[in-house]
C-alpha cells in the first residue's frame, strides 16, 4: 500500500521520502523473498531477514544522519559496521545463515527507536510555536517506524525464549510482527495522502 503510493509519486517527494520508499522497497522485497521456498537454505528463509535488518537498518540510518537529525557520517558508518561485525559474528559462531539471531535485530530496533524519539524531542519540543511539525508527511512516517521497530524490539528480544518455549509461538509472533508492519505503512500511507509530501 504505502509502496505503492510512493512509487505512484516519486517524482514529487522530497529526497528524504525517497529513502522510506527505498525503506518499503526493501521490506517488499525481503518479505517476498522469504515467501518462496526456492530462497531458502537448509529449508531456512533466515538469511533474508538477515539481510532485511541490515538494509532497512541502513537507510534509516542514513535517512537520520542526512536528514532528520545532526549525526556525523562516521556515527552512521560506525553504526552500520558495527551491526554487519555483530550478523558476520552470529554466523561463524555457530547459528550459520539458516539460523535466526534476533539479538542483531533487536538491538536494530533500540537505535531506531532512540532515534526517533529524538526525531520527535528535536522536532517538536525544540520547534517555534510557528512550525506544524505533524502536519508533515515525514512526521507521519517516523511515527509509522517508532510504531512498528517498538513492537519489534520486544519480538526480537524474546523470540529466542519463546522458541526454545514453545516452537508454536514463532507463527504468532510474525503475524503480530506483520501486523506492526501494516500499521506502519498505514501511517507512512497516512503522510503522503494526506500532508505536505511535496515539501523538499
Amino acid at each position: 500500500m504505502a509502496l505503492t503510493i510512493l512509487l505512484a509519486r516519486r517524482h514529487v517527494i522530497s529526497k528524504e521520502l525517497r529513502l522510506i520508499l527505498a525503506f518499503c522497497m526493501v521490506q517488499f522485497l525481503c518479505n517476498l523473498l522469504s515467501s518462496f521456498e526456492i530462497f531458502t537454505i537448509n529449508g531456512s528463509n533466515y538469511w533474508v531477514y538477515k539481510l532485511n535488518t541490515i538494509l532497512s537498518f541502513t537507510v534509516i540510518l542514513i535517512l537520520f544522519g542526512k536528514y532528520l537529525i545532526p549525526l556525523k557520517r562516521s556515527i552512521v558508518i560506525i553504526f552500520v559496521s558495527v551491526l554487519l561485525v555483530l550478523n558476520i559474528f552470529a554466523v561463524i559462531a555457530g547459528d550459520g545463515i539458516s539460523a535466526y539471531n534476533s539479538n542483531s535485530a533487536a538491538l536494530s530496533s533500540f537505535v531506531i527507536v532512540s532515534f526517533c524519539l529524538y526525531y520527535f524531542y528535536h522536532s517538536l519540543i525544540r520547534s517555534s510555536p510557528e512550525e506544524s511539525i505533524p502536519s508533515t508527511a515525514m512526521f507521519w512516517c517516523i511515527v509509522g517506524l517508532f510504531t512498528y521497530y517498538t513492537g519489534a524490539f520486544f519480538i526480537f528480544i524474546s523470540y529466542k525464549y519463546l522458541i526454545e518455549t514453545d516452537p508454536r509461538t514463532v507463527s504468532t509472533l510474525w503475524k503480530f510482527h506483520n501486523l506492526l508492519l501494516f500499521i506502519c505503512c498505514s501511517y507512512i500511507s497516512y503522510g503522503i495522502l494526506c500532508k505536505d509530501y511535496q515539501t523538499t
